[in-house]
């Protein structure tokens, strides 16, 4: 075996290694972000869910499930308040 490619192998290693690492971390902030927006989506149906015996109904959709996934109870409050006002 050629010590070019050896060496050259090594170095790709090296570079897919350092390449995951930096990578792991946005890639696990977005897996966070996706598991509290499908939170999000089970609140918003029991909120649906209890809100049909008060006549209350909240869109249940991609937007609402991200704002409350980002910006957790503050994101709820701020629907509701859009939803109340509007």
């Amino acid at each position: 075996m050629d010590l070019n490619a050896v060496l050259g192998a090594g170095v790709l290693l090296v570079v897919v290694y350092y390449m995951v690492k930096a990578l792991s971390r946005p890639l696990a902030g977005l897996g966070k972000i996706v598991l509290r927006s499908g939170v999000a989506f089970v609140v918003i149906w029991a909120v649906n869910a209890i809100g049909d015996f008060a006549g209350f109904h909240m869109g249940m959709n991609l937007v609402s499930a991200l704002t409350i996934g980002v910006l957790g109870i503050p994101g709820a409050a701020l629907l509701l308040a859009v939803k109340y006002f509007i």
